[in-house]
């Protein structure tokens, strides 16, 4: 009964592999009877040794090298005479190893992997995928310094480069480097979602990152903001501010307004500057009447903004109280003043938009 396909050739690979041990040369010829296997070749060693031709052998048909006959040589062979030329005495040159001129000019696979084996390097059971390097087998890299496999193998004849996914390590793609902030303004794709260009420009401002860490950023072109530096125009500002009006007197001011605001007083806020949010009214706008769903709307706005202006009050009343009672280091310092600024900016912008809403009660838009 034959033996299974698979056993055969494993039983092929065995001998192939035992026999490239032992020095013999693995060629890129084919059996000419199974036009299959690649044929193995004794070392010349051995074969000059016994005064003899190297062998060649099939290791699916012949098996083992024993009883094989030496590889013929082609040799010229002198024309025999009309006179003692015999049928018997013919002399046929053998076909069946013979190749054309180009293909010896060619290096020899089977050499070029011996020397590979030689420097470390295995022969792997894969042949190449390359539909040129028919029956080619791959040979993969050393071990690598520290003991572990080298995923890479490689093919000597069409000289292709492959690498196992598995051995790709996880870090070997870097990112690229952040480069610094610019002069140039940011497109609509980088503004964090939901940041308008003023809270931009106060973050740019303060040096507060989009997570809410108070860091110094870069203002200009290329220019690193100093921590000692920030503190100091915070400090600045602040003294500014604290001279222009005392917040008793802004508490006072800002509750005037309110009271006037909620009465319906027609008074314009003329004591502090306005942000222009809405146009200027085109061609005679209409007031709208009391009775309107436009007139209950900025009511109702109206009144939000003035519960909102006083509670910012009450907050930067108590920041300012605290501000004494605070530790005396520089950090806390330079924070208070930073919530000092962004309540008397929020107050201003608040002002602003409840002026333009009663002016929209009064005058229509």
């Amino acid at each position: 009964m034959p033996a299974p396909a698979m056993s055969q050739l494993e039983n092929v690979s065995a001998i192939l592999g035992e026999y490239m041990l032992k020095g013999w040369t693995l060629t890129d010829l084919h059996c000419s009877e199974c036009r299959a296997t690649p044929l193995m070749r004794e070392p010349t060693a051995i074969a000059e040794r016994d005064n003899r031709e190297r062998i060649q052998f099939c290791a699916l048909c012949d098996g083992r090298p024993e009883g094989r006959v030496a590889a013929p040589i082609l040799r010229p062979v002198a024309e025999p005479t009309p006179s003692s030329a015999t049928p018997s005495q013919t002399i046929k040159t053998p076909e069946s190893h013979a190749y054309p001129k180009e293909a010896a000019s060619e290096p020899d696979p089977s050499e070029s992997i011996s020397n590979l084996l030689l420097k470390g390097y295995s022969l792997l059971g894969e042949n190449c995928p390359n539909p040129s390097c028919r029956g080619i087998p791959l040979v993969g890299y050393p071990r690598k310094v520290d003991g572990s496999k080298d995923g890479r193998k490689m093919c000597v004849s069409c000289e292709g480069r492959w690498v196992e996914e598995s051995s790709v390590p996880e870090d070997w793609v870097r990112d690229a480097p952040i480069t610094s902030i610019t002069e140039a303004a940011p497109s609509s794709g980088s503004v964090q979602h939901g940041e308008s260009p003023r809270s931009r420009k106060r973050r740019e401002l303060y040096g507060i990152t989009p997570s809410g860490a108070n860091q110094p950023v870069s203002k200009g072109k290329e220019r690193a903001v100093d921590v000692g530096e920030f503190e100091t125009k915070a400090r600045e500002s602040e003294s500014e501010l604290v001279n222009r009006a005392a917040p008793e007197n802004f508490a006072h001011e800002a509750a005037d307004e309110l009271e006037q605001t909620a009465i319906g007083a027609r008074k314009t806020f003329s004591t502090r500057p306005t942000p222009g949010i809405f146009p200027a009214p085109i061609n005679r706008p209409t007031p709208p009447g009391p009775d309107s769903a436009l007139f209950a709307t900025l009511s109702t706005a109206s009144d939000s903004l003035s519960e909102t202006l006083t509670g910012l009050s009450k907050s930067l009343d108590a920041t300012t109280s605290s501000l004494g009672k605070r530790s005396s280091s520089s950090q806390d310092e330079g924070n208070c003043f930073v919530d000092i600024k962004l309540h008397t900016e929020a107050m201003k912008d608040v002002l602003g938009v409840l002026a333009q809403v009663e002016r929209a009660k009064r005058q229509g838009y």
